[in-house]
């Protein structure tokens, strides 16, 4: 059984990064980028509760601001579920493929994929209401569906959580924590950089808005991209089995 190394796991990452910079760019421009953007810049602006505003009222206002949200954000998941195939298509590919080529792909896929994202997050869920830790583990042992479907053209949901579960055996743990490291510095990132536009720009309509509107829409394209990376990075050095399996 393959042991998981995070120093090679992280070296693969910045390798994929820089391939297919231009290919992986656009996808990730179109499909990662320009709907967070749109959303920033035109969607719902969230609801502030009242001032002395209750507890009840607090809870209100923020239902009412998540109900307003929800479905720019699924446009926006559903955007994400494409550009990821595609791109983990263009990284995992053994021969040469054309941008047209892994949208195609990622859209034949959109079905399963979004069957997997569906049974994963209820699954995920059930875990951490049991008590956080299983939802955790879960986490680390289901990384490698969307990279295995990429990779291997399945299009049976339960076949590829299945492919994710054997590819982790014994590397739940530490596939989490290389995730949970990498998210950590993005997250921390994103932070730093939003509350400097924040401070120096402020958050309202305007240049305010469309700058911060800006950055946020492209860290979160950065993020998901360094998040597709470490998956597939992962896939790579888990499904390496045979010298046949290489991946050039």
């Amino acid at each position: 059984m393959v042991k998981f190394d995070m120093g090679a796991a992280w070296d693969d990452t910045l390798q994929l990064l820089k391939s297919h910079t231009a290919l992986v760019g656009t996808i990730a421009g179109v499909f990662l980028f320009l709907p967070a953007l749109a959303f920033a810049w035109f969607g719902p602006v969230p609801i502030e509760p009242p001032a002395g505003a209750d507890f009840n009222q607090v809870m209100a206002t923020f239902r009412e601001s998540f109900r307003q949200m929800i479905p720019g954000q699924v446009v926006i998941a559903l955007c994400t579920l494409i550009g990821t195939a595609a791109i983990l298509r263009l990284w995992l590919s053994r021969a040469g493929i054309s941008v047209g080529e892994a949208l195609t792909f990622g859209l034949m896929l959109f079905p399963t994929m979004i069957a997997v994202q569906i049974l994963c997050g209820i699954a995920i869920g059930f875990g951490f209401i049991l008590l956080i830790v299983p939802g955790i583990y879960l986490i680390g042992r289901l990384t490698l569906v969307t990279p295995a479907i990429a990779d291997r053209r399945i299009y049976n949901p339960f076949e590829a959580i299945r492919t994710s579960w054997e590819l982790t055996r014994d590397n739940g743990w530490a596939v989490f924590f290389f995730l949970f490291l990498v998210g950590i510095v993005i997250v921390i990132a994103a932070l730093i950089i939003g509350g400097i536009v924040s401070v120096i720009f402020g958050s309202e309509p305007g240049i305010g808005r469309m700058l911060g509107g800006f950055v946020e829409a492209a860290f979160g394209a950065i993020g998901s991209l360094v998040s597709i990376a470490v998956s597939a990075a992962a896939y790579r050095q888990l499904a390496l089995r045979t010298s046949s399996d290489v991946f050039q």
